[in-house]
């Protein structure tokens, strides 16, 4: 087993062009994971969780985040290398990371189990979910892998505090959908980012926000270009959090240009990187497809105020005329 999933994450690692071999080894990893847990990534039974802060989502929903495979790759990409960046920064130190939102699997860390050891490592795994807490003890106990495991932690990431004395190096959380809507992504980040040591690091490095024009029908073409990205009007960077700029939204105007041309559609581009150059951009995953807002049609040269809501509900809204719209 051990070998088997050491073969797996050398591929997601150091193979990112090797599609097919990540799409197939997130299987595989899937298939161990589902075999040890009983949880798999099929038919949604289970419930989410719906915190003043926005939704955690439940047990089975985390189980098929690990099948977007080249979201699990380029994170666990991240992950490895700010791993690598702090073995350098605290030589001679156990690495402790705080997981936030572990889900049943700790995808983004129990893969590199077989690149470091215990000695390198040790995990705190968070979850509000206690079907997640309990799923994922069962497969590092079926892994023999509690020795990385400092401690299990059933709380809120967006209320849960460091003890005082303890030191977390890198801390994780990949709780958020495009345009940081629905769930508690921000919240999280705003209370844990700030407990971080002055060298300590955070996945994702940096998520950012833009609003942009869009033609629905150069969007659908671009299946035919895949390599390719569509024209698009760009009207500015909306919101960047991350972790050398991790503050509340200020509201953003942005206006509508006189001459939109086919450009019709406003829509919210998000961009995530997760760590130096491992990056999510549009469409490579459904954290980063486009979220529409409206057709720009009938508001040409009017100004648009957008401004990031924390709520049970998180996510923008924009006012153009009098009312605000929320769109999470």
């Amino acid at each position: 087993m051990s070998n088997t999933m050491h073969q797996i994450t050398q591929t997601l690692l150091f193979c990112p062009d090797d599609a097919g071999g990540i799409y197939k080894g997130v299987h595989q990893l899937h298939d161990i994971f589902a075999a040890s847990t009983g949880v798999k990534a099929g038919d949604i039974t289970d419930k989410d969780i719906y915190l003043p802060s926005g939704k955690a989502v439940s047990t089975i929903k985390a189980a098929h985040c690990l099948l977007e495979f080249e979201r699990t790759a380029v994170f666990l990409r991240g992950v490895y290398q700010a791993i690598i960046q702090l073995k350098k920064d605290y030589p001679d130190t156990r690495l402790h990371v705080l997981y936030a939102g572990c889900g049943p699997y700790a995808t983004l860390l129990t893969p590199l189990t077989s690149v470091f050891g215990i000695d390198e490592i040790a995990f705190h795994l968070l979850d509000i979910n206690e079907d997640s807490i309990a799923a994922a003890q069962k497969l590092y106990a079926y892994l023999k892998l509690d020795g990385y495991v400092e401690e299990w932690l059933l709380a809120d990431a967006t209320t849960y505090y460091v003890p005082e004395g303890e030191v977390m190096h890198l801390m994780i959380s990949e709780t958020m959908l495009n345009a940081l809507r629905k769930e508690p992504q921000v919240a999280i980040m705003l209370n844990l980012v700030p407990q971080l040591p002055d060298k300590g690091l955070f996945i994702p490095q940096e998520i950012t926000v833009s609003a942009q024009l869009l033609s629905p029908r150069l969007e659908t073409d671009r299946y035919l270009t895949p390599d390719t990205e569509p024209e698009r009007i760009n009207l500015g960077n909306i919101y960047t959090i991350g972790r050398y700029n991790c503050a509340k939204h200020k509201p953003v105007t942005i206006k509508i240009p006189e001459e939109i041309g086919r450009f019709r559609q406003l829509s919210l581009l998000t961009t995530i990187t997760t760590f130096g150059n491992e990056k999510l951009g549009t469409y490579t995953t459904s954290l980063t497809m486009p979220l529409r807002l409206f057709d720009a049609d009938d508001c040409i040269g009017k100004q648009v105020k957008l401004t990031y809501q924390i709520s049970d509900k998180p996510g923008f809204e924009y006012e153009w005329v009098e009312d605000a719209v929320n769109i999470s």
